[in-house]
């Protein structure tokens, strides 16, 4: 099911995170997978929100839930 903005499950479930301040590495530990995992979520996120840095992400993100076991 995808999420918001065309967005994956695990591409928001990263930009949530990201949108939050949490460092790659700290996503990466909460979610259990590998940096270079969120490295290219995020990379997608971004083409997909027509973004090129972690401060554009949308606010919305920031208050949006996420569960890490989802997806």
């Amino acid at each position: 099911m995808p999420g918001a903005g065309g967005l994956s499950v695990s591409e928001e479930r990263v930009a949530v995170f990201a949108a939050r301040g949490y460092t790659n590495r700290e996503i990466a530990a909460r979610l259990f997978v590998g940096v270079s995992t969120v490295e290219q979520h995020l990379a997608r996120v971004y083409r997909k929100l027509g973004i090129s840095r972690r401060r554009d992400l949308p606010e919305d993100l920031r208050v949006r839930a996420v569960d890490p076991a989802r997806g």
